[in-house]
């Protein structure tokens, strides 16, 4: 760990110790660590001034005073000018009470970012109207020292306040440091939009002009001075020291306004290829990855540049990849879904193979799909649909595939997982089929419902590597939707067909009923082929039970029949048919219960007796009796063939 880091940790540590008094904790520790620099204004002072030592005393003790007024009207100034940062500190101190409030963190975060700028203007104002006026109007008018000494005091007092505030923003921009990090707002517009600090431009000319200004108060006072002394001691008249003072001032001014123009100049240099990167990269948030940024320096901001561009160029690759895996995906979950849907609509078998090798082919772009059955002998895979020509010639030919030989379809049924030929020409168990002459990778995936195993799809690509993890995911689902529709089809060809055999032997057994139900030894008034004389309008409705037709209802009227008259006739015609049934079972079920109950009394009776005489005499008596028989015999096959 290096020094900035300890010193950021440190800082850290402070800033959850003090929460929001952090940032007036700093104030004080940059007024501390920045008053030795007031002492520059003594040393200026006692270089062009001759003071007494009680001048000079008078002058520490009102320097003292004024100082100490100056920082605690600042720091107080800058209590105001902070809450919202020092309020939110706190609130984030207690996470458990904090709620979080965007206006809040958007005052805070513009507060902390200019805190260095505004600390130190109103820190120079104070210096100004604080400290060097006072100081310069005591001096001058209590202390009694002359013009030109006031002039070297104020001058001393503004060299003093502009080291002093200059060290303040280098400080402050430093310590505060942890403080900004932890008020950064979440909402990226609002990260933009608060930053209230100074921009480098500003900084660069500030930075440039006060370095002049110091250096020309430092040497231009003492250099006039010394050369007064000189032409003094030299004999030149009053005259001659004005012109030097007007030549000297001159020559200060233009130092001056050369070096804000050179500074100005400078700033704009520094300044271009840092606004421009800074376009460049606004357009680059927005999403514009064809932006670049155009290298205008050969220095530190350059090589930046060059870096940016770089990772934008990855960035944009990265993006290019991710779209087109993204659409990739897209159409593999749009097949899948689509395939979801025709298993789904379609119980036939057949068709159902057809529809899924076609969405494979057609939705992925593959170069060859098919789906194979195990044969009833379990020893084959066979072709049971297939795209293009080559699946049509292999399904003329009847192809199938040795589940023990060496295929990609055998291997995936065999070992129930799915089997991949990334190169075709290096996989060693694969039937190479000379119809696809094209195929580059393959990939076969196991039909598996239920823990058995149906068959297998196989896929081919023109392309090798085609069928990656993601892949393999896609179809195998695909697969497993396939076996479950296999196997609903097949379960359902096979309701089918048990339900079309209950639906016959229902016909049979429910006309088997009727018919013994109406058996009679009468006449009836028509008879099987027989027409009907009458000349009357008819109405015929059948009696329908169970898709059987068990009579008819003939109705005769001279006025005719309406549809009105139809309907109602059929609904009644319904409801006669369902009371003919119910009342057929009641009837055969009465006579079961008959049947039962007079075998249960035979059996009875059977049962008291305790001799062979006995029981067969019963078992013919009641017989005999229950049946209404004019005889009955009751013979034994036994070894002299008795009859009784």
């Amino acid at each position: 760990m290096n020094k900035e880091d300890r010193l950021f940790n440190y800082l850290d540590n402070q800033l959850k110790h003090w929460k929001g008094k952090y940032i007036v904790y700093i104030e004080w520790v940059v007024i501390a660590l920045s008053a030795p620099a007031s002492l520059s204004a003594l040393f200026y002072i006692s270089l062009n001034i001759s003071l007494t030592s009680e001048a000079n005393m008078l002058l520490i003790r009102s320097l003292i005073i004024t100082l100490i007024i100056a920082d605690i009207i600042s720091i107080g100034i800058m209590q105001l000018q902070t809450r919202s940062a020092r309020k939110l500190l706190n609130l984030q101190g207690n996470k458990s009470q904090y709620t979080r409030d965007a206006t809040l963190e958007l005052q805070a975060w513009k507060e902390i970012t200019a805190l260095p700028w505004r600390f130190s203007v109103i820190t120079l104002i104070a210096t100004i109207t604080l400290i060097i006026a006072p100081i310069e109007l005591y001096m001058l008018n209590i202390v009694g020292i002359s013009n030109n000494e006031g002039i070297h005091l104020a001058i001393g007092g503004l060299l003093a306040g502009i080291i002093v505030v200059t060290i303040y923003t280098i400080l402050l921009n430093v310590l505060l440091l942890p403080a900004r990090q932890a008020l950064q707002p979440e909402s990226f517009e609002d990260h933009v939009a608060g930053l209230s600090g100074l921009k480098i431009r500003t900084s660069l000319r500030v930075l440039s002009i006060t370095t002049i200004a110091i250096t020309l108060l430092t040497i231009a006072p003492r250099s006039y001075q010394e050369a007064v002394n000189a032409m003094n001691a030299a004999g030149f008249g009053e005259g001659a020291v004005i012109q030097l003072r007007v030549q000297l001032a001159t020559v200060a001014i233009s130092a001056f306004i050369i070096g804000v123009i050179l500074a100005d100049s400078l700033s704009r240099t520094l300044y271009r290829p840092i606004e421009r990167l800074r376009q460049v990269m606004e357009k680059v948030s927005l999403g514009d990855l064809n932006q670049r940024a155009t290298l205008i320096s050969t220095d530190e901001i350059g090589e930046l540049a060059i870096y940016f561009n770089a990772m934008v160029s990855r960035l944009d690759n990265l993006q290019s990849g991710l779209e087109q895996v993204i659409t990739k995906r897209t159409e593999q979950l749009k097949a899948t879904a689509e395939v979801g849907r025709v298993v789904s609509s379609i119980l036939k078998s057949d068709e159902l193979m057809e529809k899924v090798v076609g969405l494979i082919t057609e939705r992925l772009g593959y170069y060859y799909a098919a789906i194979f059955i195990i044969s009833p002998d379990g020893y084959w895979a066979e072709l049971k649909s297939a795209t293009g020509t080559a699946g049509e010639t292999l399904k003329e030919k009847k192809h199938r595939l040795s589940l023990s030989g060496k295929s990609m379809v055998g291997s995936a049924i065999s070992l129930r997982e799915a089997r991949i030929a990334h190169d075709v020409g290096k996989e060693a168990t694969r039937f190479n089929n000379p119809l696809l002459p094209h195929t580059r990778s393959e990939i076969a995936l196991p039909l598996i419902v239920g823990g058995h195993v149906l068959g297998a799809l196989d896929a081919q690509s023109t392309e090798e590597n085609a069928f990656d993890e993601e892949v393999t995911e896609t179809l195998q689902g695909m697969a497993n939707q396939v076996a479950i529709a296999l196997e609903n089809a097949r379960l359902f060809q096979e309701t089918q067909e048990t339900l079309k055999e209950i639906r016959i032997n229902q016909k049979t057994q429910l006309s088997t009923a009727w018919t013994e139900a109406l058996d009679t030894q009468g006449n009836l008034e028509f008879s099987t082929g027989e027409k009907a004389s009458s000349e009357k309008p008819a109405l015929n409705v059948p009696l329908a039970l169970r898709d059987q037709i068990i009579g008819e209802i003939t109705l005769e009227n001279d006025a005719g029949w309406t549809r009105e008259d139809q309907g109602w006739v059929e609904a009644v015609a319904t409801q006669a048919a369902l009371a003919l049934e119910n009342a057929r079972l009641l009837e055969e079920s009465q006579r079961i219960a008959l049947q039962e109950r007079l075998i249960a009394e035979i059996t009875g009776k059977i049962w008291s007796s305790s001799t062979t005489d006995g029981i067969l005499k019963i078992a013919v008596k009641e017989l005999g009796s229950a049946l209404g028989a004019s005889e009955a015999i009751i013979q034994l096959d036994i070894d002299d063939q008795q009859e009784i």
